[in-house]
């Protein structure tokens, strides 16, 4: 794996370095606060770019808004630090208001064992972060000579023939999770009171089991989150033509896809949290469009795994 970022100007450069130093430095605050003295004993075990940025194909589109995120890979020592919401949310908190940092920063945090259980089984998603990914921080640098070392797997090829019925169990699934979410969303549009909440609630679970679908689909992997804009920018990177879906980028709609996204939360537990009817039908209309888009690339893929495995 590389460890250098000579492929990024200067800016960029500080500027994944201040991440680097944020995630550390954040982490390590909560883990020496906590009572127990377990907690304070794990550790981040390597920290790696990954995505656009290390590849060096990112984008900023000013126009619409759009941009390349900085995705992180965590490699950590201890299942219960996987946790994103007990340990992870407040670091990205403050990633996301710091004024040194210019573009969204997106965590994925996983065992040292699951990474190389996932190398090992060959799933892509794993295999391209190592073999196109930036090592930024490495516990064995600091580790005395003879410690034990947080070795990262030799990864291995997939067999064809698994990988297209891993895709298309995953593919088959979660488009039924989405159908099903979509027809309680729409059945409930025009009902009075908390019904539109749950129209609301439930577009938001079909919107994310479409882009679960894709990423399962063509990655084998989908990130422990229910944030919708983190999932649509993971999907998008793959298959650029499913942000066709939520177009024209502009007023008012950029508010309703907020909506949408805040609904997982909101739309249950938030007496704040309004739409209406106007609202509800527009995000039934695109996430209907989203899944057009989305059943044609995982398609697409499956296709060409299933050429794959007859070719072996």
């Amino acid at each position: 794996m590389k460890d250098r970022l000579d492929h990024l100007n200067l800016q960029k450069q500080r500027e994944v370095a201040h991440i680097r130093k944020v995630i550390l430095e954040e982490l390590q605050a909560r883990l020496a606060a906590s009572s127990s003295a377990r907690v304070r004993s794990y550790r981040v075990l390597k920290l790696v770019l990954y995505g656009s940025f290390a590849r060096g194909t990112w984008f900023d589109d000013k126009k619409s808004g759009r941009a390349s995120d900085y995705d992180l890979l965590v490699i950590v020592s201890h299942k219960a630090l996987t946790d994103m919401t007990r340990f992870w949310n407040g670091v990205e908190d403050r990633l996301y208001k710091d004024p040194k940092v210019n573009k969204d920063v997106s965590l994925i945090v996983h065992t040292l064992r699951e990474v190389n259980a996932a190398l090992r089984d060959g799933q892509y998603f794993f295999t391209e972060i190592i073999n196109q990914g930036v090592l930024l921080y490495d516990a064995d640098a600091k580790a005395p000579a003879g410690s034990i070392r947080s070795k990262i797997a030799e990864g291995a090829a997939l067999d064809p023939q698994r990988a297209y019925d891993l895709s298309h169990q995953y593919y088959s699934g979660w488009k039924e999770y989405a159908l099903t979410f979509l027809e309680i969303g729409k059945s409930c549009i025009n009902q009075k009171g908390r019904s539109q909440n749950i129209s609301a609630f439930q577009l938001h679970q079909a919107a994310e089991a479409i882009y679960r679908m894709v990423l399962l689909t063509v990655t084998l992997y989908a990130p422990a989150t229910h944030h919708l804009g983190k999932l649509r920018q993971r999907c998008e990177a793959i298959d650029p033509r499913l942000a066709e879906a939520w177009a024209p980028e502009q007023k008012p709609y950029r508010r309703y896809f907020e909506l949408l996204r805040r609904a997982y939360v909101e739309a249950r537990y938030s007496p704040a949290y309004e739409t209406t009817p106007e609202i509800l039908k527009w995000q039934a209309d695109r996430i209907e469009k989203l899944l057009e888009l989305a059943d044609a690339a995982c398609k697409e893929r499956l296709a060409k795994l299933q050429s794959d495995a007859w070719n072996v």
